[in-house]
């Protein structure tokens, strides 16, 4: 109560003490420095430049505007990386975004899909069938050259090198029709696995649009006026190691603390469906590809709207956001141990 006596007496004296005339009204600043004393004054001293200070219209005491203090090197440092990380998370949405708007402009319906998987399968059935076609035109061949060796060899004579090496040549030609076959038989799994994936993303797409248009949404760490240090959710992976585990995990951490369902699951970005409700959180990790790692990028959407604002930036979202590296890297720990 003291404190606060003192600081309306010396508000009161600033009043006071004020020029009367047309001049624009005076302006009174008002900081707290490091030792937490709260400072007012009509200039603002060189001491005081480095603190977040309130101005306010000295004659009637109007909060005009919030001067923060400047960003330290690494705050900087922190805002670019952050702004390049949304920038490649853009980038990989929008790339997605291309793949669906052709799916949709290539077929019409889950029929089309259907007839173009089965024309594809057949090309492929049609292809496994010529060779197998060779391969018993090739057998026949092999069987009549290995018994005319061995009736040459009954007959006490030496198999002539040409027939031996047409034995082997067959033989040859045999294993390669083989292997032709199971690369067909591979590229017709691979073809049915990317036709359920893209059933499944054309029926995403078909019931997305036919909800109501989007929704304005906003971001943590837009506020040019944030008090709190900027975080940067992002984990590292190694390709060849162990990125698979980390995808699956983020896939994990975002199911569970998105309220919005699972809209873009590729191997590149997971993005839920933007926020509806003031209660909503929006998710997305987008897997940057690197030389030697690969980062993974949790970034958060709320619905814009006062209360989406308030969400965006509460200690709950920020928990919620510094807890990712953390998660990703102790399922990475606990997998290598097993």
């Amino acid at each position: 109560m003291r404190s606060v006596r003192s600081a309306l007496l010396l508000v009161t004296a600033f009043l006071a003490a004020s020029p009367a005339g047309g001049n624009p009204a005076p302006r009174l600043y008002r900081w707290v420095d490091q030792q937490g004393k709260v400072h007012y004054s009509d200039t603002v001293p060189a001491e005081a430049i480095r603190h977040r200070r309130v101005v306010y219209d000295k004659k009637q005491l109007r909060k005009l505007k919030v001067v923060e203090k400047p960003k330290t090197r690494e705050e900087l440092a922190r805002e670019t990386r952050l702004a390049q990380l949304r920038r490649e998370e853009k980038r990989l949405l929008e790339e997605q975004l291309a793949k669906d708007r052709a799916l949709l402009r290539t077929y019409r319906s889950e029929e089309d899909l259907q007839l173009a998987l089965q024309g594809q399968l057949n090309t492929i059935d049609a292809r496994i069938r010529v060779l197998e076609a060779n391969i018993q035109r090739l057998q026949s061949l092999l069987k009549q050259r290995i018994a005319k060796a061995a009736e040459i060899e009954r007959n006490g004579r030496k198999v002539p090198k040409n027939l031996a090496q047409d034995i082997a040549s067959l033989r040859s030609q045999i294993r390669l029709s083989k292997t032709k076959i199971a690369h067909e038989t591979q590229a017709k799994e691979a073809l049915q696995r990317k036709f359920a994936r893209d059933l499944e993303r054309f029926r995403r797409l078909q019931a997305h649009f036919q909800q109501a248009e989007a929704v304005a949404t906003t971001r943590p760490d837009t506020r040019a006026s944030a008090k709190q240090r900027i975080i940067l959710s992002v984990a590292h992976c190694r390709p060849a190691v162990d990125c698979d585990r980390a995808w699956q995990l983020a896939r994990i951490y975002v199911q569970t603390h998105a309220t919005t369902p699972l809209f873009i699951n590729s191997d590149t970005i997971l993005h839920t469906q933007d926020p509806r409700r003031d209660q909503d959180i929006a998710l997305t990790v987008a897997r940057i590809r690197g030389k030697g790692e690969d980062t993974l990028f949790l970034d958060v959407r709320c619905k814009l709207s006062t209360v989406g604002q308030e969400l965006c930036h509460s200690e709950p979202v920020r928990e919620m956001r510094a807890g990712f590296p953390a998660f990703i890297e102790s399922g990475l720990k606990a997998s290598s141990a097993q």
